[in-house]
């Protein structure tokens, strides 16, 4: 690959004299739109940025209805965000990412919110509005952005308080009852001090599988949000920018049908699992038609976020010191029926609440030098409490026991596992460009992190009828449900260094070369599922990442076209583990082996007309298991007598697909007395992919999906009207699997469907 690299570089350079030919001129209205990124903590126009970042416009997601953080991937090749709700929620890149599952873990793709970094996989669930831009950076970062990451970082970037006022209301009707209203308004306080912006946000209805039970519409949206924003502008030596924010949703998003359960063994011996329980203890089959709901106890899942983050900039002369002040905090409760049948068996969830509070002090040099530089520490503290209850309903000694046993054996029971891990972390960081010449530049950078994380599990059972007296003999039944109480507690301090190494060469006007190395590692998880033997603080992973690529801006300004070849390795990855030697089968989360990353990735643009503009990105990679030797099998695989582990080495990793992409097109043709008629349209695709390579089950095709969108725009964009569709063509697939255990099946955590909608919008002034 490498090698294949190098040719490319030595064609363009061969190249050159006639890449550098003088530009055709090109009017302002048929250049593509240069987006401004702050991926390098300077704002930098994209085409100039000699690392692999990708970026959308606010204007883009606001047209093409790219509300959440999953839609970018309409835009960006290689990314993928599961969002089921607000717990099971996490970001990839190149089919990596973090344990949507583990609240002791981190991310291996980092989320930044207007500088703020946050730690727990459930911020990236929110529906980020009213915004500037998004970014998407990849490699192992941590030398300029916040905390270290292994694989990149997603940076989201809001619109700021303007002294120039403004207004803008959105609302939206959809299908089955989907109501969507957005509201900004900014402009100033105090002429030339202070300027302030107020966001609003709501988002009801639209729920699409109707539960036999009680008629609730599961998967539907019922959030709202709130942002209120202060920018205190006194002089041009000071400046501080205040946001304070919450987010609120209440929803029946924690529905995941089940697609298959295994009656037998692949050896042909019967499986005593969740479908034959079911049958056994309360003669009902279950279905697998993913749309048929028939649950008794669910209710709505209750998540809240609330944050604060304050950044100040000081002018010294020519540098500039920044500070960011930052605090978060996230709450969710699911209340979920994890048997998925129309009786009470139990009940079962996380409830997690975080805290986050993070500081950041950064100095930089003036632009434009020989050498630029910046430099900086970064301070955070967490606190993690995630409670794992399953409680006991009145059929659960039918299911988990025998029929024939009393009811009060089990009902009224509750168990908890729960999960503490307190973090602290420091680091600091620095990064430098030598503008080696007007095209030679070498960018380097160097962090040291040292961490401190203490971390407990504890598992309690209370609660149910006292067995005394004729109930006595049934106590040893229950207690083999539960499992004795414990407590596992572990700390440990860690200290590490990310490096990263970044020459870069311009080859023409239009055409820029650049390489990097980097190093980096993801924190040591908290494993709060942790039993008595295991190590409840696991070690870090450990990334190194190689990449090459070429920035061209062609036809005089007319057409881009970006092309980057990578190659990483992650030691130490953090993934489930089943020890062989061990008295159980149980998994738990641990260091398993290495996985290796390695594509190429191209994404382009071109204004084809001062009409028309065709974009597309596109990647072939592989993510695969290199060593990964004691995976937890498949549930059919955990006959009598099977292996205890299963070896994925070699195999592709879970949920990695080894092609994805899109291709889009935006149309506008004015008309008269100020109108415009305007559209688009997008196609994004995504190979194969699986829960494991030795299952049948949990198997999603690849698949494309299709969204369009036609409208008409008045004067100055006062005001628009567009009738849209997601999904136009209406593709039923998964996101994600979930694996089977003794007590659940293999369950699906699904795609929307075809979803329409007429969306007006108003900007009074």
């Amino acid at each position: 690959m490498l090698a294949g690299a190098g040719a490319l570089c030595c064609l363009l350079m061969r190249a050159s004299p006639t890449l550098a030919a003088e530009p055709v001129l090109v009017s302002e209205d048929t250049a593509v739109d240069q987006i401004v990124i702050s991926a390098r903590r300077r704002e930098e126009k994209l085409q100039d940025t000699p690392i692999t970042v990708s970026a959308i416009s606010g204007r883009v997601l606001e047209t093409e209805r790219l509300d959440r953080v999953a839609d970018y991937a309409a835009k960006i090749a290689n990314f993928a965000a599961l969002q089921q709700n607000a717990r099971v929620s996490t970001l990839t890149i190149r089919g990596v990412g973090g344990n949507a599952n583990s609240d002791g873990s981190e991310a291996g793709v980092g989320l930044i919110v207007d500088g703020v970094f946050l730690t727990h996989p459930g911020f990236s669930w929110l529906d980020f509005v009213d915004l500037d831009h998004v970014e998407l950076a990849r490699g192992p970062q941590g030398t300029l952005l916040g905390k270290n990451t292994t694989v990149g970082a997603l940076i989201v970037t809001t619109k700021a308080p303007s002294y120039a006022p403004e207004a803008f209301v959105s609302a939206t009707a959809g299908s089955r009852d989907r109501y969507q209203l957005r509201a900004n308004l900014s402009g100033p306080l105090v002429a030339d001090k202070i300027a302030g912006r107020l966001t609003l946000y709501g988002d009801t209805g639209g729920g699409w599988i109707r539960n036999k039970a009680d008629g609730k519409r599961y998967l539907d949206n019922h959030r709202w949000a709130v942002r209120g924003q202060l920018l205190f502008d006194p002089n041009p030596s000071f400046s501080d920018r205040l946001i304070v924010e919450h987010y609120d949703t209440k929803e029946y998003n924690n529905f995941t049908p089940a697609v298959g359960d295994p009656l037998t063994y692949v050896n042909g011996t019967p499986r005593n699992g969740w479908a034959r329980k079911l049958a056994t203890g309360l003669g009902y089959t279950p279905s697998y038609d993913v749309e048929d709901a028939n649950f008794d106890a669910q209710a709505r899942a209750i998540a809240r976020t609330d944050g604060v983050s304050n950044i100040a900039t000081f002018r010294l002369g020519d540098h500039v010191l920044t500070s960011i002040s930052a605090w978060r905090r996230f709450h969710y409760r699911p209340n979920n029926d994890s048997d998925g049948t129309p009786y009470p068996i139990f009940r079962s969830g996380y409830d997690v609440d975080v805290d986050q509070y993070s500081q950041e002090l950064r100095l930089a040099s003036p632009e434009g030098g020989k050498v630029d530089w910046q430099t900086g520490v970064y301070l955070l503290k967490q606190e993690t409490r995630s409670n794992y209850r399953v409680q006991l309903l009145s059929k659960a000694t039918a299911f988990f026991v025998s029929p024939l046993l009393p009811e009060a054996v089990l009902e009224g029971v509750e168990g908890d596992q729960i999960g503490v891990a307190d973090t602290t972390s420091a680091a600091i960081f620095g990064h430098g460009t030598w503008h080696v010449s007007d095209r030679a530049a070498l960018a380097g950078g160097l962090r040291y992190t040292h961490e401190d994380r203490e971390a407990s599990n504890t598992a309690v059972s209370f609660g149910g009828a006292a067995l005394t007296g004729r109930l006595a003999p049934y106590a040893t039944y229950r207690a083999a449900v539960t499992g004795a109480d414990y407590v596992v507690r572990g700390r440990r301090e860690d200290g590490s260094l990310s490096w990263l190494i970044n020459p870069s060469y311009r080859i023409s006007d239009r055409v820029l070369a650049y390489a990097s190395v980097s190093y980096g590692e993801k924190s040591g998880a908290a494993n709060l599922g942790a039993r008595p033997g295991d190590r409840i603080i696991i070690d870090p992973e450990k990334s190194t990442d190689y990449e090459l690529g070429i920035k061209t801006t062609l036809a005089g300004g007319r057409a881009t076209l970006n092309v980057n070849l990578y190659r990483d390795t992650i030691d130490g990855y953090q993934a489930p583990y089943i020890d062989p030697t061990g008295a159980t089968t149980r998994s738990y989360l641990a260091n398993v082996g290495k996985v290796r990353l390695r594509g190429v990735e191209a994404e382009g643009a071109a204004q084809v007309t001062r009409h028309l503009n065709l974009a597309f990105a596109a990647a072939w990679g592989e993510a695969v298991y290199v060593s990964y030797t004691n995976a937890p099998p498949p549930a059919e695989l955990t006959y009598a007598g099977a292996p205890a582990a299963a070896d994925l080495s070699g195999e592709q990793m879970l949920f990695a697909p080894n092609l994805t992409g899109n291709v889009s097109a935006r149309w506008e043709q004015p008309l008269a007395a100020g109108l415009s008629l305007f559209a688009y349209a997008n196609e994004t695709w995504r190979g194969r992919s699986s829960l494991t390579p030795l299952s049948s089950y949990a198997r999603q095709d690849g698949y494309a999906l299709t969204n369009a969108g036609i409208g008409l725009r008045g004067r100055d964009d006062r005001w628009s009207v567009t009738l849209w569709a997601k999904n136009l063509l209406d593709k039923r697939y998964a996101i994600a699997f979930a694996g089977a255990t003794s007590i659940t099946p293999y369950t699906a955590i699904l795609g929307d469907p075809r979803t329409v909608g007429v969306t007006l919008t108003a900007r009074p002034f």
